[in-house]
């Protein structure tokens, strides 16, 4: 497969730009503008697009026969994903270019509207003029309040009690539910984010889903953390259940520690213990 270039892409999309009149503006946005991003041939475009009448890409497709042959896209019809006045067009063409698009009609764009970074490649109405700088920081780790991080501790914990109970009955699914999602999505990558934020003041993008976890945990951590992960077997969610309490509460401990709140370390023995018992019957 011969992916197109970063250069062959935009020029393309900038000529079916220039020659469209409905095309008032075009923005690059996301990793490719980001200063440090790590882009290879899997990343994609992320296209902002002003436009006059948002009617022809709101019926079908047809307008990205331009770019190439379509693999897939998301959604399956037109429509809006996130906010109201905008339609999403996530798509990947046959030769692997993939161009993400968010188009609108409204075209009063807010002074911050690219404070995480923006390359403008059209502007036929000078809707970017009065655009502040990027500040880059959209995207940054926030300092949890301790309320916050009150509540994420105690609610892991009260969670973590379903993983045992449904790997004792060989219930695979719900078991991996709790572990997998609940456990690790809602409670262990929002306290890795905290733990990443004291180490480096606040000033880190770990990526969403934890995508870039490994450039900025010690490799200790990262191999604690890669301990988590398991198939299908059920003993090796037994030893991944406890190797996550293991890592959340080293972790737990220590952004507690520098938001000065203390730890309910009872709390968290009293629970592992009770699934170690659970684990032996």
């Amino acid at each position: 497969m011969d992916v197109r270039d970063e250069a062959a892409v935009l020029g393309t999309l900038q000529t079916w730009a220039e020659s469209n009149e409905n095309i008032r503006g075009m923005v690059l946005t996301s990793s490719r503008v980001i200063p440090g991003s790590t882009i290879d041939f899997l990343s994609d475009y992320d296209i902002e697009l002003y436009v006059s009448d948002l009617t022809p890409f709101a019926d079908n497709d047809d307008w990205l026969a331009f770019l190439g042959t379509i693999m897939v896209r998301w959604p399956y019809l037109p429509r809006s994903t996130m906010n109201p006045d905008w339609i999403t067009r996530l798509v990947l063409f046959q030769d692997g270019v993939r161009v993400d698009f968010q188009i609108t009609d409204n075209r009063a764009v807010p002074s911050n509207a690219y404070s995480n970074g923006r390359k403008i490649l059209i502007d036929k109405d000078q809707l970017f003029t009065s655009l502040e700088e990027p500040t880059y920081t959209d995207y940054l780790v926030k300092r949890p309040t301790p309320q916050q991080y009150e509540e994420l501790v105690y609610e892991f914990w009260w969670d973590a009690i379903y993983v045992p109970k449904y790997l004792y009955r060989g219930e695979l699914p719900f078991a991996k539910y709790m572990l997998d999602h609940t456990l690790r999505h809602l409670f262990l990558h929002p306290m890795i984010e905290w733990y990443i934020g004291t180490i480096t003041d606040w000033n880190a993008n770990p990526g969403v889903w934890g995508r870039r976890f490994k450039y900025y945990l010690e490799k200790e951590h990262w191999w604690q953390l890669e301990s988590t992960y398991a198939g299908a077997g059920l003993e090796e969610n037994w030893a991944a259940f406890f190797a996550m309490l293991d890592l959340f509460s080293s972790l737990a401990k220590e952004v507690g520690r520098y938001l000065g709140v203390e730890y309910p370390s009872m709390l968290s023995e009293d629970v592992t213990q009770y699934c170690l018992w659970i684990r032996g019957q």
